[in-house]
């Protein structure tokens, strides 16, 4: 008897046997699919965070670049503030540089054209004089230092001691009555030996010259009326013949003095940069009430080895 007639005999007389296997076929079944939807829900998981995973580093990547590019266009910006406060140290530096240059120059012009025009003028003197110059016209920025200069130059020669007819005194000739005035405006106490202090002197002319240039602006009335008073200004402006010849002539030859010497400084002024051991020696300068002779010396000649030979 064969195998499948023994099932048949089987499932006749167990009639029930094939509905249990049946269902059991389906059990199996069930669990399979079970199962796998178990393995898809799982790798559905995975792959789910692992999306998730790299979307979270595509947005830190786009937000770290974003403020690395940020940070870029501030440190451009900081860059720049700082390169642009460099070049204008740099520039303010070399103005200073440039103005400090000129000024000495200024200076040591101004100091070479009081000996020049003073040989009897000493070195430190000289430059003491256009040290007080350019520092009066740093106090009183109306007065051109040139200007200055040039009314020494007419005044005084810049001699300390000069004394004129009418009884102006000093390096820019101060009369005692203007002295008085100039001095009570700086609170000083006036006396005539002050006008032949050059400090005081120079000072009190500069304050004279400011004031005159603030009541008229011109060069020709300023000039008129240092030289000879408010009524030969007016006298002056007039045109009028009253005009004392003086201050005609004061008034020209003060205008043709500053046009030269504003052209020379302009075209570039040789300055000698005179050496303190060679002052002396320098052509006008008294070292004593009277000047030596200046006879030339004898040349001794050199004795050679014959000769203290031919002595012994």
């Amino acid at each position: 008897m064969t195998d499948s007639k023994k099932i048949t005999s089987i499932a006749e007389i167990h009639p029930e046997a094939e509905k249990m296997a049946i269902e059991v076929s389906q059990a199996s079944e069930d669990v399979q699919a079970e199962v796998q939807r178990i393995i898809v829900r799982q790798g559905s998981g995975w792959q789910t965070t692992a999306l998730l995973f790299l979307s979270l580093l595509l947005l830190t990547t786009v937000g770290v670049a974003f403020y690395a590019f940020h940070r870029v266009g501030e440190l451009n910006v900081e860059m720049s503030t700082t390169m642009r406060r460099v070049e204008e140290k740099i520039q303010n530096l070399d103005a200073g540089i440039s103005f400090d240059s000129k000024r000495q120059q200024l200076l040591l012009g101004i100091r070479d054209e009081i000996m020049r025009t003073n040989p009897r003028v000493s070195l430190n003197e000289a430059f003491e004089y256009a040290t007080l110059i350019m520092h009066s016209s740093d106090k009183y920025p109306a007065v051109d230092p040139l200007m200055f200069l040039a009314i020494g130059i007419v005044e005084s020669g810049y001699n300390l001691n000069a004394t004129s007819t009418a009884n102006a005194k000093g390096l820019y000739q101060i009369w005692p009555s203007t002295g008085r005035m100039l001095a009570r405006s700086l609170d000083w106490e006036y006396s005539d030996e002050m006008l032949y202090d050059p400090v005081k002197n120079t000072e009190m002319a500069a304050l004279y010259l400011d004031i005159l240039f603030s009541a008229y602006n011109d060069q020709n009335m300023v000039l008129a009326e240092y030289n000879g008073g408010p009524l030969n200004a007016g006298y002056y402006r007039a045109g009028s013949n009253r005009a004392a010849a003086e201050t005609t002539d004061y008034v020209r030859k003060v205008g043709s003095v500053y046009g030269n010497l504003k052209d020379r400084f302009e075209l570039g002024v040789e300055v000698t940069l005179e050496q303190m051991h060679k002052d002396r020696g320098r052509d006008g300068k008294l070292l004593s009430s009277r000047r030596p002779s200046r006879q030339p010396r004898p040349i001794q000649p050199v004795a050679t080895t014959a000769d203290v030979e031919a002595g012994q």
